[in-house]
């Protein structure tokens, strides 16, 4: 099951804004082991509660690392965008592929 401890797909996700931009930093301050032990890995998911360190990650899985201003600005404007279609409705959270399209077209 997707909540089992340790081993469910949920275990190690994480979504809040300052959650994430901890977990970046260190890890270990949210998770009191590594995923990876248990046979896990951690999870950056994307909502209304997100900042722009969780886009900003999900964009460095997608382009690799990609430091400058204009990154920051790509990503304020697809959380600004996520914020206000969870407003209306809409859940991104387990659509991770919606997410990655709007990486991609805020690219262009």
């Amino acid at each position: 099951t997707s909540s089992a401890p340790f081993v469910g797909t949920s275990a190690f996700a994480h979504k809040g804004g300052l959650h994430v931009a901890a977990m970046e930093r260190n890890p270990l301050s949210y998770q009191h082991i590594e995923p990876e032990l248990v046979g896990n890995k951690m999870r950056v998911l994307i909502s209304e509660l997100s900042g722009r360190q969780n886009i900003l990650g999900k964009m460095k899985e997608v382009f690799g690392d990609m430091e400058d201003h204009q990154t920051s600005d790509r990503a304020m404007a697809i959380l600004n965008r996520v914020k206000e279609l969870e407003h209306q409705g809409y859940t991104f959270e387990g659509a991770e592929a919606s997410v990655h399209l709007m990486i991609l077209h805020a690219s262009k």
